[in-house]
């Protein structure tokens, strides 16, 4: 019987880790950084779940405000892209399949010269992510 039951126990830890892959597919992106200031555009094949996105910033102290704007859009599903602000504030919007979306405001440095968005699929999966973050060091 023990060896039915390793069996039993070795599918289904296969199937959780399908079931649990990774969050974000298929990710490819440009960015265009100038010193305290830059562009990414880029294309996920699809996301589920919750997934922070960070683009690199070096140029930006940890900590310090950044003036930011993200535009998303979506094949097919809905995705919410959020950043907090310095307050902890948080802006956000929400896309759905054709239509886009675009949020302006303040986000916080974080450690490594990261900018963290959060992008979260809310219902399975959203398929076709496309995004555009510009960000500028705040006065």
């Amino acid at each position: 019987m023990l060896p039915y039951v390793r069996a039993f126990g070795l599918v289904v830890l296969v199937l959780g880790l399908v079931a649990c892959g990774p969050a974000a597919k298929g990710h490819e992106a440009t960015c265009h950084v100038e010193g305290p200031q830059g562009v990414c555009e880029g294309r996920f094949e699809s996301i589920r779940g919750a997934y922070v996105h960070a683009v690199e910033a070096p140029e930006i102290a940890p900590g310090q405000a950044v003036e930011v704007e993200l535009q998303i859009a979506v094949d097919r599903g809905t995705l919410r892209a959020a950043f907090a602000s310095p307050t902890g504030e948080e802006s956000a919007c929400e896309a759905r399949q054709d239509v886009p979306e675009r949020v302006l405001g303040l986000a916080t440095m974080s450690d490594g010269g990261r900018l963290p968005v959060t992008l979260e699929a809310l219902q399975g999966k959203a398929l076709g992510v496309t995004y555009m973050i510009a960000w500028a060091a705040a006065p």
